[in-house]
């Protein structure tokens, strides 16, 4: 939108422009044509016409307006007048010397009048800049004694623009008393031939008693005699500048005292390890002063550090990671002392530096230490760095709060402003705990390590452990506190961990006893402690004195005994000797045994300690695990099925199973993978690696068939069902899956199709034997439109005999054979595909429109028995899906018994009645009924068996057929009795739905 207003703008001022200077070249045409004025006379006031427009900036209206004016000077005052044309050649030479110098002049002009502009505009964004800045210049003439301010050093100094020789005094009595003397002395100094170059700060007190912060420069020029003739310089306004690096510094010295407090060593490290600065708990816990670790590098005091390990730690800084080791430090003595080192890189100027957090852990590896000797009674990891920064007023109210970053369940930011600690919610400490803070914070005295519990977002509970120091102001006044504070939540439930350790210690020895033990030099027991609440224990001291051998209670093997005594003779420590001890009841109750020598501090032996587990439970599970095994090794057995598991490289696990599946000796070991590809059928072998990278490539499940050919030519077929497992990183693991042998499934899947390749035979036979009998009937269909097209195809000749022939009606005629032949070659066709042997062909078709057309080939025997037919379709559609000519077969067979039927029927109607209807499950009903002699009840599913009939030149087969077909279709054919008298023959077949 600028854009567009300035160029408004611009086209608005080159329209005024122009608009003047046609007005002035109107004016002075007028005014010099009556004057009588000349070429010449006339050009020169046109001249200084169109410099004074040039001034108004537009070159291109200059431009206009000089040509305007040559048109000018030809029309009016070049003869002949009033007419564009010019007969004198002086007239010629002086427009031209007119329209080149207009030219000029307007060039020039417009040229200066934009360098004014922009030297205009400099200036502006000067003064700007200046004052953005707060930035000035002054000059000192000391010829003329003339002193020049920007606008900028009068605003920085509070005064108006002054341009006065005294000038000098005044700007003296404005800066601050303390600084007048030193800016004096730099002013004089200054002027000394040799002398230093101006260059002072200083305090400006402004007239409205605001005290500014002055920086200001200046150089001398000199005259051939050494004599100061100027003195130019620039006046900085640093006020905010100052005010900013006192806040710097404050905000330096709090990190320094956060940093000072913490009981974290803090090393500040460059790219080779050098220490660039460091903390005062470094300082304490390495034994040197600050001055002499800075420059020192980390090899000096990390003896576990390496040029290795260095260039791997650079790495993983380099690529913004924190690395976290454990190591040693050496003190300045000689003494080591882990800790535990967290390095977090960060760039500076460019350079990678480094800062290193160690924390002594010594008190951490001494619990390690002691949790290993006690059996890991605790575990636990104290923190002492900080994790917020606070400061509060002399009324104890927080006003400052830096929490760590990524710290959990830190407060929202402000959310505890101006509140004392005891106003934020606490859980502890009591109102006791709460008054002897209080009054230490009253006193004004430093604290530390001042415990408090608050609520948790998840409803428990936060320590945190708070330490302060008073702050005080220049005049002794107490300000406020300064201080930090660490989360120990950890620490106190580590504390709580040990206690309950402790506690656990008291009452359960090594290895989850049941029993614990001790015994003498010579075995004998000296005391023996069971379990509370143990199950048939034995009476308490009954076993004190004696042996483990010598109890009756225990059973073991005499070689199981031997061996015993053997490693307590040699005072050998023992592990899970298992040993069975009957019980009162008559069953056994099984103990593992373990025990340990215990020596004196002159080193001899004097006895055993130990422990003893029941494991009744688990020799229970070991049999139960037994008998499941031999349980899936029998099912494997019966459904000829086994287990498996293998890598890419060789095979994990085979089940008794798979040995014999597969034709392999069980006692030769498991066979490698190549062995088992070598027995896979080759024809097999390439699809299964296939199947199997696909299914690893895609982390899915997956299941192959396959052969094996075994040593003795027997050929197997296999089906393996397989899971793949994967590490974290998605590395296969292992594969583990089930074989089952298919062999004798196969088998019975090739004579089932062998079966129904028969079934499919015998059909096509019925279908044959049908249109045999159908020959009459389909040779009078067929004949019938032979016979119309002839008659056709000779009304046609007569046409064509007229004179002149009348080609209309031969048209319609020769259209009337076309008709005829194309229903004959219909008829022809589906005689055809009744009678061709096929494949069952599954498509959607009309089912209405299939017993149509069969009614068509039986109407030569409906009509020869006198049957009347009456069907009753549905009115739209009926689609279904299946092999048309083996329903078209069905129906044809039942029309052709159901006419057989009623031919020898003397007395009444012959009725066969066809139906269609949906089912009631959504399918297609179809019903034939007819009025012949019916079927015996008994009989209704019988007619529906191999080779059942009741004539005498029939096989019964048609009507098993029937069912076969209508069964493979996913229907249903039955027979029922017709009212009065017949049988109505149904079946249904499920609707067919489009293929999407």
């Amino acid at each position: 939108m600028e854009i567009t207003h300035k160029r408004r703008s611009r086209l608005l001022a080159i329209a005024v422009q122009f608009l003047l200077g046609i007005t002035g070249l109107v004016f002075i045409t007028f005014v010099c044509f009556h004057l009588d004025f000349g070429v010449a006379r006339t050009g020169f006031v046109f001249v200084i016409l169109i410099a004074l427009v040039s001034l108004l900036g537009s070159t291109s209206a200059s431009v206009v307006l000089s040509f305007l004016a040559v048109a000018f000077l030809n029309y009016f005052f070049a003869p002949p007048l009033f007419e564009f044309r010019i007969d004198v050649l002086d007239d010629i030479e002086r427009m031209a010397v007119f329209l080149t110098t207009s030219l000029v002049v307007t060039a020039l002009t417009t040229k200066l009048k934009r360098s004014e502009n922009e030297l205009r505009e400099n200036q502006s964004k000067l003064e700007t800049a200046q004052r953005i800045a707060h930035f000035g210049w002054w000059e000192r003439d000391f010829t003329t004694k003339h002193v020049s301010l920007s606008d900028e050093v009068s605003r920085i100094f509070g005064v108006q623009p002054v341009d006065l020789p005294e000038w000098h005094g005044r700007w003296l009595d404005l800066i601050h008393p303390e600084d007048r003397a030193r800016a004096a002395e730099a002013a004089a100094a200054a002027l000394s031939p040799g002398g230093p170059r101006y260059d002072v700060e200083y305090r400006v007190a402004r007239p409205d008693g605001t005290l500014r912060v002055i920086h200001s420069q200046g150089d001398v020029t000199w005259d051939e005699s050494g004599r100061a003739l100027r003195q130019f310089g620039v006046l900085h306004d640093i006020t905010e500048l100052k005010q900013t690096e006192r806040e710097l510094r404050a905000s330096e010295a709090r990190f320094r005292t956060l940093v000072d407090h913490a009981s974290d060593a803090f090393f500040l490290y460059n790219e080779d390890a050098t220490v660039l600065d460091v903390n005062r708990q470094a300082c304490e816990s390495l034994g040197y002063r600050r001055d002499e670790l800075i420059g020192r590098t980390a090899f000096d005091y990390g003896p576990d550090l390496t040029p290795e390990l260095l260039l791997r730690i650079r790495e993983r800084l380099r690529a913004g990671k924190t690395v976290t080791y454990d190591g040693r430090h050496r003190r300045k003595d000689g003494t080591e002392f882990p800790v535990e080192v967290r390095i977090r890189p960060f760039w500076h100027e460019g350079q990678l530096l480094a800062v290193s957090l160690d924390r002594d852990i010594t008190a951490r590896k001494r619990a390690e230490d002691e949790l290993r000797a006690s059996e890991e009674r605790f575990r636990t990891l104290v923190q002492f760095s900080f994790d917020v920064y606070w400061e509060s007023d002399a009324q104890h109210r927080f006003t400052r709060q830096e929490f760590a970053e990524g710290l959990a369940d830190a407060p929202a930011p402000g959310s505890e402003i101006g509140k004392t600690r005891w106003d934020v919610p606490y859980l502890r400490p009591d109102e006791e705990g709460w008054r002897k803070h209080r009054e230490t914070l009253d006193a004004h005295l430093p604290f530390r390590d001042f415990e408090l519990a608050r609520p948790a977002p998840d409803g428990g509970k936060r320590y945190v452990s708070v330490s302060g120091l008073p702050v005080f102001d220049g005049a002794g006044r107490f300000i406020g506190y300064r201080g930090v504070g660490r989360h120990i939540t950890e620490r106190k439930r580590a504390e709580d961990e040990l206690r309950a350790s402790e506690e656990r210690f008291r009452t359960v020895v090594h290895f989850s006893f049941e029993v614990y033990w001790e015994t003498d030099t010579q075995h004998r027991f000296t005391r023996v402690e069971y379990a509370p609440g143990l199950v048939e224990a034995p009476v308490s001291d009954s076993e004190i004195g004696k042996r483990p051998w010598e109890l009756s209670n225990f059973e073991a093997d005499a070689e199981a005994w031997r061996k015993h005594r053997e490693a307590v003779d040699a005072h050998q420590p023992f592990r899970d000797f298992e040993i069975a001890q009957r019980t009162p009841d008559g069953s056994k109750r099984y103990m593992s045994i373990s025990g340990l020598p215990v020596f004196d501090e002159s080193g001899c032996f004097v006895g055993y300690r130990g422990a003893g587990r029941d494991i009744t439970e688990r020799k229970k599970a070991e049999e139960a695990l037994r008998r499941s095994e031999a349980y899936l090794a029998g099912a494997q057995e019966l459904s000829h099925s086994a287990a498996f598991a293998h890598n890419l490289k060789e095979n994990l696990y085979w089940s008794e199973g798979l040995y014999r599946i597969w034709g392999f000796d069980p006692s030769r070991g498991m066979p490698n993978r190549e062995a088992c590809f070598q027995r896979m059928h080759p024809d097999d072998r390439d699809r299964v690696r296939q199947v199997a990278e696909e299914a690893v490539r895609q982390k899915q499940d997956y299941t192959v068939e396959y052969r094996i050919v075994l040593p003795d030519g027997t050929l197997k077929h296999l089906r393996a069902i397989c899971h793949p497992s994967y590490s974290l990183a998605g590395e296969l693991v292992e594969v583990v899956g089930t074989a089952l042998d298919i062999t004798e499934r196969k088998r019975a899947q090739e004579e089932h199709e062998r079966l129904r390749q028969l079934e499919a035979d015998l059909a096509h036979l019925n279908r044959l034997n049908v249109m045999g009998e159908l020959t009459a009937s389909l040779a009078h269909e067929i004949l019938h439109p032979i016979a119309t097209a002839r008659n056709n195809a000779r009304s046609g000749m007569r046409f064509l005999e007229m004179s002149p022939p009348n080609l209309a009606e031969v048209m319609e005629a020769l259209g009337c054979v076309v008709r005829d032949t194309d229903r004959a070659k219909e008829i022809v066709g589906r005689v055809r595909d009744h009678i061709k042997k096929a494949p069952p062909r599954m498509e959607l078709f009309d089912l209405n429109g299939a017993i149509d057309e069969v009614l068509v080939m039986v109407r030569n025997a409906i009509d020869g028995n006198e049957v009347s037919v009456r069907t009753c379709l549905i009115k739209h559609p009926a689609p279904v899906r299946g092999d048309r000519v083996q329903l078209q077969q069905v129906v044809l067979n039942l029309i052709l018994n159901a006419v057989e039927a009623m031919s020898s029927v003397e007395e009444g109607a012959r009725e066969l009645s066809i139906s269609t209807e949906l089912s009631q499950t959504n399918g297609i009903l179809v019903a034939i009924c007819d009025s012949g002699p019916g079927i015996d009840p008994e009989h209704l599913d019988g007619v529906f068996a191999p080779f059942y009939t009741t004539k005498t030149s029939g096989m019964g087969m048609g009507l098993s057929i029937c069912r076969s077909i209508i069964d493979a279709h996913g229907g249903r054919l039955w027979a029922e009795a017709n009212r009065p008298r017949g049988a109505i023959l149904q079946f249904t077949l499920p609707a067919g739905v489009e293929d999407s």
